[in-house]
């Protein structure tokens, strides 16, 4: 079961950086990856870090505030990691340009999916790898 729950997290992440590059035809395929119930926590030590969003509606809202923070934001897959039973770990490579400065933001982030029945049904991502790696119960070694 876990390859298959990679490969729907694969397919997520796919049709969202479809979405953000103006494909928004792809938003019902990411969509179909999650759970309607989804709960997507902003990324520790991120600058949305207190914010839940819960439900298709609050995580397109938060997607859009985040998005609206940069000027430029590049997030590169570096990684997907199978973490035995139901989670994904999924490695980022992030390159952002705050829309207040021309200075450059360049992080190596994690984010831990938890899957049931196919379907994402929470994310929670962190700036810290080893963090993310050691939620998911994996060593960062």
């Amino acid at each position: 079961m876990s390859q298959e729950n990679v490969g729907v997290v694969r397919r997520m992440n796919e049709a969202f950086d479809r979405v953000a590059k103006g494909d928004f035809g792809a938003l019902e395929e990411a969509l179909a990856q999650l759970d309607p119930a989804i709960v997507w926590y902003g990324t520790v030590g991120g600058v949305d870090d207190q914010r839940v969003a819960r439900g298709y509606e609050e995580l397109m809202r938060a997607f859009a505030d985040n998005f609206g923070t940069w000027e430029s934001l590049t997030l590169e897959t570096e990684d997907y990691i199978d973490a035995g039973g139901d989670h994904v770990v999924v490695l980022w490579h992030e390159i952002a340009r705050s829309r207040h400065s021309q200075e450059e933001m360049e992080t190596r982030t994690g984010v831990v999916y938890r899957l049931r029945d196919g379907k994402v049904v929470e994310a929670r991502g962190y700036m810290n790898r080893d963090d993310a790696l050691e939620a998911a119960g994996l060593s960062s070694g």
